[in-house]
């Protein structure tokens, strides 16, 4: 089965259970599906920043990152004392477990950055469906953008591509891949306001679209620079056609982030 397939299978089997969970009454279904994510998504995530780190420091990694989003989602109005508090934790057990010291300030920067990467932004997500107005509405939103803006990127640059976007990084990214990605998260929006969703404004379509354009693939770039850097082609096997947790959700980690500030804060 070619990769394509099995991406269009995987998400053929994913994505109604996701929309389940989303519009399920409980909000709280939700968010401890974004916590086992999110754990997934940190233990590859180590994998990659702390390959050679102690065993210990990677799983207390792992705890404490899940810890954050935990307590994000549940006291979000104390973000910023748990954020300082996991900066400091990270860093203790980092100190405590630091391996060889010549590399030690490597896992220190990888340990940290790991914690508020996943971490910190695995939680807007379930933030939005709880907190905003329409929020679960809001999260389909987010997904769908982001799997909107991934896909139409794949189909624009194979049939049109010329122009590599970041070669260092991604040498399969276009321009032309990137145009196809905007125009595709801006259809999206704009038929669901069309059809679904008359409350969305013309504002919040091209609020939504464009930056989503712009954050899907940065958020995709980052993983990918994290990756080549440590010489491995996925995060992870998890998700057939599409590698681990982190490769799937790398993207929306940020796109999410965008949505949740721009529903519950500035519109």
């Amino acid at each position: 089965m070619s990769n394509l397939a099995l991406r269009a299978l995987s998400a053929a089997v994913a994505l109604p259970l996701l929309t389940a969970l989303i519009l399920w009454v409980n909000p709280l279904g939700f968010g401890a599906f974004v916590m086992i994510v999110a754990g997934l998504a940190l233990h590859e995530c180590v994998a990659i920043m702390l390959a050679g780190a102690p065993a210990k420091l990677r799983g207390a990694v792992v705890a404490l990152g899940v810890a954050f989003t935990a307590a994000l989602y549940l006291s979000p109005g104390y973000a910023l004392p748990w954020t300082l508090a996991a900066l400091v934790v990270t860093a203790a057990l980092t100190l405590l477990e630091p391996g060889e010291i010549p590399g030690a300030g490597v896992r220190l920067s990888g340990a940290i950055f790991s914690v508020l990467y996943v971490g910190g932004l695995a939680a807007p997500l379930a933030l939005l469906q709880r907190d905003a107005d329409h929020g679960r509405a809001w999260v389909l939103l987010a997904i769908g953008v982001t799997f909107g803006n991934d896909t139409g990127a794949y189909f624009a640059g194979r049939a049109f591509g010329r122009h590599k976007l970041y070669p260092k990084v991604s040498p399969a990214k276009t321009v032309e891949g990137a145009v196809g990605g905007l125009l595709a998260t801006v259809a999206i929006m704009f038929g669901v306001r069309a059809v679904v969703a008359p409350w969305l404004t013309v504002a919040d379509c091209l609020l939504v679209a464009v930056p989503a354009a712009v954050l899907g693939p940065i958020g995709d770039l980052v993983e990918s620079l994290m990756k080549r850097a440590a010489g491995v082609k996925d995060s992870g096997h998890l998700i057939p056609g599409h590698g681990g947790m982190l490769d799937r959700i790398d993207a929306l980690l940020f796109v999410g982030a965008w949505v949740y500030v721009y529903a519950v804060h500035l519109r």
